[in-house]
């Protein structure tokens, strides 16, 4: 079986997709199957239309020599991805993390994922008949969370046989050595909708009474200018980390070294760093609107919009007593999922596909 990886971010750029299609080059080779792999952020120097041109060539180029094209966004890299596929007569299936749809349209509003679509907001959006259209003409849509499953099935009309659950795996972390420090942790794409200005507002009330606390931004993107310039303003640049991007490896280490880990985005789906923290014991805090396949204690949420839940969250978590009863929470989750078998159940997805055809 010969798959191509059709991908728009790859390592060393930062987040989940990233993360997913460099494990899937890598490691569907183990599992005897031959990989290819296409980034549309190859290309990304060339102004908009050239670049999505190139790639478009390069996925063409490659498509006849594989059976199976298997893109990691709806629309970036998905949609060309879709079309080459379908040229050549290929299967075709996409795994979406997040919902880009709703992702775009924050620069916009403040709503949640599942506020903007129950006011009907999507139903004039190219976006969104662009990710509906290429939902609707794959082979199989793979995402890791149920509130996925239900965002797909409910408001974009895709049938349940098509659309698989599979969570992020939890990752593997080796020997490496955990401490309790005194940094709070973030690795994700800088985007607004990630909403690190409202930790940022709310950390500004907290460091004065803890002036040996770090928040540890690790990740690039279109906010990261307008986050430095807030730090400044609030006058806390020098409790504020701006790592850029970072190796999944140092990733590791902070987050070892960390006090826990926050996910404050007014949606989260199943974030990689937070399962990177909850497999090193880290405690972590996230937004009530979430995509963990597990349940977690209301210790944990917060409502993304309220200042004083969070900031309330935060001193609870800076008492040690708190905090060493949140460490024993961490350690009683449902939640062990290896690469390994993230891998095996997305090559059954992919021989499934080839299954139903000759039954």
């Amino acid at each position: 079986m010969k798959i191509l990886i059709a991908a728009g971010i790859y390592p060393p750029d930062a987040g989940g997709p990233a993360v997913h299609a460099k494990a899937q080059f890598e490691g569907f080779r183990k599992l005897g199957m031959k990989t290819g792999l296409v980034t549309s952020s190859r290309y990304r120097h060339w102004p908009k239309g050239i670049r999505h041109s190139l790639y478009f060539l390069a996925l063409l180029a490659e498509v006849p020599f594989y059976d199976v094209v298997y893109a990691h966004d709806a629309l970036g890299s998905g949609i060309p991805a879709l079309i080459a596929a379908r040229i050549f007569g290929r299967k075709f299936m996409v795994r979406i993390g997040g919902d880009v749809v709703w992702e775009r349209e924050t620069e916009e509003t403040d709503l949640s994922m599942k506020e903007w679509y129950e006011k009907g907001l999507h139903l004039h959006r190219l976006s969104f008949r662009m990710a509906r259209w290429l939902m609707k003409h794959a082979d199989l849509v793979v995402t890791t969370s149920p509130i996925m499953i239900e965002l797909y099935t409910h408001y974009y009309g895709i049938s349940n046989h098509k659309v698989k659950l599979l969570e992020n795996p939890t990752p593997e972390v080796g020997d490496l050595v955990t401490k309790k420090g005194s940094t709070i942790i973030f690795a994700s794409r800088l985007t607004k909708y990630k909403n690190l200005a409202f930790v940022l507002h709310i950390l500004s009330e907290i460091f004065p009474n803890n002036p040996e606390l770090r928040f540890v931004i690790m990740g690039n993107g279109p906010e990261e200018n307008n986050l430095k310039k807030l730090t400044r303003e609030l006058k806390i640049e020098n409790n504020v980390v701006f790592a850029g991007v970072v190796s999944l490896e140092e990733v590791l280490h902070k987050t070892a070294e960390c006090l826990f880990v926050i996910a404050p985005a007014l949606t989260e789906f199943n974030p990689n760093y937070v399962l990177q923290g909850i497999a090193l014991g880290k405690p972590f805090l996230i937004s009530r609107e979430h995509g963990l396949p597990f349940s977690v204690s209301e210790d944990f949420l917060f409502d993304p919009k309220d200042e004083d839940e969070l900031k309330n969250k935060i001193q609870t978590l800076l008492e040690p007593s708190h905090y060493e009863k949140m460490v024993q929470e961490v350690g009683r989750l449902n939640h062990r999922s290896s690469w390994d078998d993230n891998l095996r159940m997305n090559k059954d997805f992919i021989m499934g596909l080839f299954n139903k055809k000759s039954q």
